[in-house]
């Protein structure tokens, strides 16, 4: 490769009708000078594309970091669906348990309540019987009573009571 600093000092054979030696030096230099400048710009462009490329190695690690994180929430947001549902079914499993229990337990203290019923209504029922004779029997005993007063001789007036008194 040829350097700026080769094309400076470049020297050319002289010869008989050759060209004219400054306007060569002229246009070498300025060759070389414009060599220099896009050397310049290359070594610039060269650091700009290695600042670049650690951005870029940098923004890919970024990449990789938050696709790996997407990934893991991901996989946590599933994860926490199905022992979110997991709960939920078991919470469902243990509300029926407890419902059947409950209703179970509602019917046993139906059950109990009709045959206390049936029991009280029993006892209602011969309460009222023996009342009733008890009534019937004063009633009768009531009635016994009523005739002997009404038949009684001795509570009616009659003057052979009084006379045999007297």
């Amino acid at each position: 490769m040829i350097s700026p600093l080769d094309v400076r000092n470049q020297v050319f054979k002289k010869m008989f009708r050759g060209y004219d030696a400054d306007e060569v030096r002229i246009f070498l230099d300025a060759v070389a000078d414009r060599m220099e400048d896009m050397i310049k710009n290359r070594e610039d462009l060269e650091r700009e594309n290695a600042v670049l490329k650690e951005k870029n190695k940098s923004f890919m690690e970024i990449e990789t970091s938050l696709r790996d994180t997407m990934v893991t929430a991901q996989r946590i947001c599933d994860e926490s669906k199905v022992t979110a549902q997991r709960q939920a079914d078991n919470i469902i499993r243990q509300a029926e348990l407890d419902a059947r229990t409950k209703v179970a337990d509602v019917s046993g203290d139906l059950d109990h309540l009709a045959r206390q019923r049936q029991t009280t209504r029993a006892e209602t029922m011969a309460f009222i019987a023996k009342l009733k004779s008890l009534l019937e029997g004063h009633l009768s005993f009531l009635g016994s009573i009523e005739r002997e007063v009404r038949d009684d001789p001795v509570g009616q007036p009659s003057g052979e009571g009084e006379k045999a008194g007297v």
